[in-house]
């Protein structure tokens, strides 16, 4: 019984720790970052909005990893 509530315990750990890293986590940061545009320069502006669709399309392509890779350089520059 303690290795199988060990178990779940573990598994909840890793199912919660990993939702921050979710793509589309990511994408609704970016689309509640980008409500106001006017704090951008347009340049920043397009960049981001090119970013969020190239992660999307590459989530869509079922390529996770390279999605979130892309999300995070947009998150980047709203810092």
């Amino acid at each position: 019984m303690k290795l199988f509530s060990s178990l779940i315990l573990a598994f909840s750990l890793f199912f919660f720790s990993n939702l921050s890293a979710c793509p589309y986590s990511a994408m609704t940061k970016i689309d509640q970052k980008l409500e106001n545009p006017s704090q951008f320069t347009k340049e920043d502006l397009a960049k981001i909005i090119n970013l969020r669709k190239l992660g999307e399309a590459e989530l869509k392509l079922g390529n996770v990893d390279k999605s979130e890779e892309i999300l995070n350089s947009a998150l980047a520059l709203f810092k």
